[in-house]
């Protein structure tokens, strides 16, 4: 199977069925149509670089006859990657949103806000010192790219991202799931190959370690994001 097949096979049909209700969705809440929106450029812009580096170094790379074509150093079916994961993720975080009157917070949880702020100031600074090593590189990678906007999402609407969580819960972790299920499909079957080098070695069947954290950082981003661009997308900071 190759990159565009995998697309083909995984993600596309899963975007066509959530289609017609998301669309449905956001003509009711049309604010959402921009968040996500937003969180696809976002997308591009911060991971680009990463990514590129990632594959120069050899931290990860594609199978032989694989893959169109690349850019720099990363196949074009990445970049189609980043937009549909974002959408699929999106889109099902919106179906879920529908059901939920977010502008208006139950009550603020400042100290469990501060909290999670820290521990990901913290997840930075400790990444940091992971990405120095060999078998933790691609591991902290990942985590010091990925902390500062997770940190940068709880400073600004912490209370409610905390008053939000049995929201949160299930909209990241279905396509989570279903994201390691495609990840692990596709290792196992050589569309693309995560290096033993720059990795810890545990894995969960052909699912790495570092492939897992990666799914379920990014989308909880994607989520938080939805869930702050509905709630407080027009207010001050949670801590102003």
């Amino acid at each position: 199977m190759t990159y565009l097949q995998f697309h083909l096979v995984f993600l596309l049909p899963v975007l066509a069925l959530l289609a017609v209700p998301v669309v449905r969705t956001l003509r009711l809440r049309p604010w959402l149509a921009g968040g996500i929106g937003l969180l696809v450029v976002v997308a591009y812009v911060w991971t680009t670089p990463w990514d590129n580096y990632l594959v120069a170094s050899g931290v990860w790379g594609y199978g032989d006859g694989r893959v169109l074509g690349t850019i720099w150093y990363v196949p074009v079916e990445e970049y189609a990657f980043f937009g549909l994961q974002t959408l699929l993720t999106g889109g099902w975080t919106v179906l879920l949103l529908r059901r939920h009157d977010l502008l208006d917070p139950a009550g603020p949880q400042e100290r469990a806000g501060r909290a999670t702020v820290a521990a990901w100031i913290a997840a930075t600074v400790v990444s940091g010192l992971l990405a120095l090593g060999e078998s933790t590189r691609y591991l902290g990678l990942i985590l010091v790219w990925i902390a500062p906007p997770l940190a940068l999402q709880w400073w600004y609407g912490g209370r409610w991202l905390a008053d939000r969580l049995r929201v949160l819960w299930p909209a990241f972790a279905v396509p989570t799931l279903y994201l390691w299920f495609a990840d692990g499909f596709a290792i196992a079957n050589g569309i693309w190959t995560i290096s033993e080098r720059y990795t810890t070695g545990i894995t969960f069947g052909p699912l790495p370690l570092e492939e897992a954290t990666f799914f379920l950082v990014t989308n909880l981003v994607v989520v938080q994001g939805l869930v702050l661009f509905a709630t407080v997308g027009r207010r001050q900071p949670a801590w102003v």
